[in-house]
């Protein structure tokens, strides 16, 4: 069951001049394609000596540096995802972006392979939630949505209250703007968050795993 697209996510605008203007300081902005990797890559060291996994929030880039945190949004749809640099890349064409399976799923770019995508430095102490911020060490908590309109986060919640009692809307700014995150948990167990995630993926969500 495909989940239809709740209206105001994440519709970001084009920055005219900005397609070609390379990424230096935090809030600079960059138009481009995207591509995304997985398959053959996963559990090989990254440039970084990272291990890949394709289930994190991870993407290569040519010379941002290891652990910037990158805002990408797919401009076919206005979904966005923030990515942790860890991996160098890609070399085809002239693609700007590689995002982990995770990523580009999140952004809704497993199908067509690659996506014209708006790339944005986010500045160090943001693109964390006021509440994910206060999560302990090794906590588990799964991300279903990423808002730029408080009412949808809201709207979700809502919906998924009844069957998760532990959803929470995570206000969230970058770049000066309002973003709010739909978190289900945080859980200290493994297995009990991967059970949760299950449930919301047969019910159509996009999930994401995440660890403190």
């Amino acid at each position: 069951m495909q989940k239809k697209l709740l209206p105001g996510i994440l519709i970001l605008g084009v920055i005219a001049g900005c397609a070609t203007a390379p990424l230096v300081h935090p809030g600079d902005t960059i138009t481009g394609r995207a591509s995304w990797y997985g398959g053959k890559f996963i559990g090989r060291k990254t440039a970084n000596g990272e291990i890949f996994t394709s289930q994190s929030l991870t993407a290569a880039n040519k010379t941002l540096p290891f652990n910037t945190r990158v805002l990408v949004t797919n401009l076919n749809n206005g979904k966005s995802v923030i990515v942790r640099i860890n991996d160098r890349g890609p070399y085809v064409g002239d693609r700007i972006i590689d995002l982990s399976y995770a990523a580009a799923k999140a952004i809704d770019m497993i199908g067509t392979g690659t996506a014209m995508v708006r790339l944005e430095i986010v500045k160090p102490g943001e693109g964390v939630g006021e509440r994910e911020r206060r999560f302990s060490p090794g906590m588990y908590y799964l991300q279903i949505g990423f808002f730029s309109v408080e009412q949808n986060a809201d709207k979700l919640k809502q919906d998924l209250s009844a069957t998760f009692p532990d959803t929470m809307v995570d206000p969230d700014v970058i770049g000066g703007k309002n973003y709010y995150r739909v978190f289900v948990g945080p859980f200290r167990d493994q297995i009990a968050t991967y059970i949760e995630a299950d449930k919301l993926r047969d019910m159509g969500y996009t999930v994401i795993v995440n660890r403190k």
